[in-house]
């Protein structure tokens, strides 16, 4: 276990994965150009970083959590960026939900001066992380892939290699179209059953050993029932980022995604209610107010 990780971006999910990594007995070096995160992972036991050049620098493998292709361009290619320290000995995790084209136009960069980005985004909530109850869909060279085998358990149950660069993006988007759809459908069952008078505690312990059970029931059915979305495990903004990707990637794919299609008015009159920091559990707000549930 000598390998050195780096992490880009202290997020809801770069923190949960790097203090999990450090429990797992790894150093972890990180940076973020938010200094509080800076500091709790410097209190957790790991070591921080003033650019991502050092980062890549010091790290055997490194992973990139990042909110937008903005800030990836930054971190692979600013001038104190990833691809400046030509560390060709370094494997680069890519776990961001961005659109295939950015993170293709960064994997070029890198190619250039030697180095290799793995498309590798991650399937789970912002608490899923925190248990490592998560799963990382790998893609892009096969060789630098079998180099981050071994050190997956440090943070995620499950991994998947889905072949050639993009795949693992478009592996996500179809997980995060079914994640859309079953979250709604979980926040109008609730609804549907609170104002058929039923206590919504009672409702999710029964459904959830139903046959119409689903893991967005299990995961935010509980924040459902206690009608509070925060701290958010994934915000409704950050969603909506996800959300225009998704439907952009099915739009170039000629395929019709009315289901999905129909959630995003949802999550959107979210946004307009002020919830956009909440978490995407909070749908189910957005829909009890629709259906004149006073939940006071």
């Amino acid at each position: 276990m000598s390998k050195q990780i780096g992490i880009i971006g202290l997020g809801i999910m770069g923190s949960a994965i790097s203090a999990n990594f450090i429990k797992s007995g790894y150093e972890v070096i990180g940076c973020d150009i938010d200094s509080t995160r800076c500091s709790e992972l410097k209190n957790k036991g790991g070591t921080i970083a003033e650019t991502p050049k050092e980062v890549a620098s010091s790290s055997e493998i490194i992973l990139t959590s990042l909110p937008s292709s903005a800030a990836l361009d930054e971190v692979i290619s600013g001038d104190d960026g990833i691809a400046a320290s030509k560390n060709s000995e370094a494997s680069i995790m890519e776990c961001s939900t961005l659109p295939i084209k950015d993170k293709q136009r960064n994997h070029d960069i890198l190619s250039k001066v030697g180095m290799t980005l793995l498309d590798t985004p991650l399937s789970g909530t912002g608490a899923q992380a925190i248990t490592k109850d998560l799963a990382v869909y790998i893609s892009g060279n096969e060789k630098a892939a079998n180099n981050c085998f071994d050190i997956i358990d440090g943070f995620a149950r499950a991994f998947y290699y889905v072949g050639k660069f993009g795949n693992g993006s478009r592996m996500k988007y179809i997980a995060n179209h079914l994640a859309a759809i079953h979250n709604v459908a979980a926040a109008e069952a609730l609804v549907l059953g609170m104002k058929a008078e039923l206590d919504p505690q009672l409702i999710f312990d029964v459904i959830s050993d139903s046959a119409g059970s689903s893991r967005m029931f299990e995961i935010r059915g509980p924040m459902m029932v206690a009608n509070n979305y925060n701290p958010a495990t994934m915000k409704i903004e950050t969603w909506q980022k996800d959300m225009g990707i998704i439907a952009e990637f099915a739009k170039s794919m000629n395929c019709p995604t009315p289901l999905f299609s129909a959630t995003a008015d949802i999550y959107t009159s979210g946004m307009a209610q002020g919830r956009s920091e909440e978490d995407t559990g909070a749908v189910c707000a957005v829909l009890s107010e629709m259906a004149c549930l006073d939940r006071d």
